[in-house]
């Protein structure tokens, strides 16, 4: 029974803390990445919006790239900032 409910508390947590929360946005204010739990992901860049999802892998954030042309990786780094390719910097947004 004990297992059982570790097993249960350990399900509980994972769910929860499924996703990211909020939006990013890069230091020129160019483009922005609004995630929410459940993994959906809206993108903005240059006034273009771009709905498609993202996974969590421990701190690496995989997003879906539109027309399933595979996936970019992104990190999130210990002072919560994003971090992606070429650079890419995201802040969340206050």
């Amino acid at each position: 029974m004990k297992k059982i409910s570790v097993l249960f508390a350990s399900l509980i947590l994972c769910a929860c803390n499924s996703g990211l929360s909020g939006t990013y946005e890069d230091q020129m204010g160019i483009s922005s990445y609004k995630f929410e739990k459940g993994g959906k992901l809206t993108t903005n860049t240059m006034g273009m919006q771009v709905e498609t999802k993202y996974e969590m892998d421990g701190k690496d954030i995989k997003m879906e790239m539109p027309g399933g042309q595979g996936k970019l990786v992104f990190t999130v780094l210990d002072d919560k900032t994003i971090s992606g390719p070429m650079g890419i910097k995201l802040t969340k947004k206050q």
